[in-house]
């Protein structure tokens, strides 16, 4: 019996935007995904569930490393992702983005994998839910979730190629957000974990 393993390895350069209905500029789910189809995006995966759980040692030495392990189901496919921090900063204008290495391995089990986290000494640290939507051009990815917290999306890309596709989507540097959903939770008085 043989296992196939897919493993992507690559640098992740990111940013949030949140599209609430009550921000300034914000024109909501059904609108967003109109400007993001009408600027020549494809579906790449439809709209799906995803549970994600992030594990770390009892004293938190990834948080404090700003590194992430995390287990994600998002309908058949599982997924084991780990992201650190560059060794050395690409330019100046890292701040703009969230830049993080990042190495993700397709799982069978997804219980089976929790196990063996757990199993090793690790804790679940928090679980997070959300809705997600993905859309392609070229090199630059947009992700649309819907969370118990608001709505957002993320562009992932090159930085020019992520700065042009705000701007093509109505959005400015000002709108980008660089935190995590653990941290963008705990913003809005968020305890314990982040579900629906």
């Amino acid at each position: 019996m043989t296992t196939e393993i897919k493993r992507i390895q690559e640098l992740e350069i990111e940013i949030k935007i949140r599209i609430d209905a009550s921000s300034a500029n914000a024109p909501g789910i059904e609108n967003t995904k109109g400007r993001i189809l009408a600027n020549n995006f494809q579906v790449l995966h439809e709209r799906a569930f995803e549970r994600n759980i992030v594990f770390d040692t009892p004293d938190a030495k990834l948080k404090a490393r700003k590194c992430l392990l995390r287990l994600r189901k998002k309908g058949d496919t599982n997924t084991v992702t780990f992201k650190q921090p560059l060794e050395k900063p690409l330019s100046r204008d890292d701040t703009t983005y969230k830049i993080k290495q990042e190495t993700e391995v397709e799982v069978s089990d997804f219980e089976g994998m929790e196990n063996i986290f757990t199993g090793l000494g690790y804790e679940v640290f928090f679980i997070y839910e959300k809705y997600r939507e993905e859309f392609q051009k070229e090199d630059v990815k947009i992700m649309l979730d819907e969370t118990p917290i608001g709505n957002f999306i993320e562009i992932e890309g090159p930085g020019e190629a992520i700065d042009r596709t705000a701007r093509e989507l109505g959005y400015s540097k000002s709108d980008y957000i660089t935190d995590n959903y653990l941290t963008l939770f705990r913003k809005v008085g968020g305890v314990g974990h982040m579900r629906f």
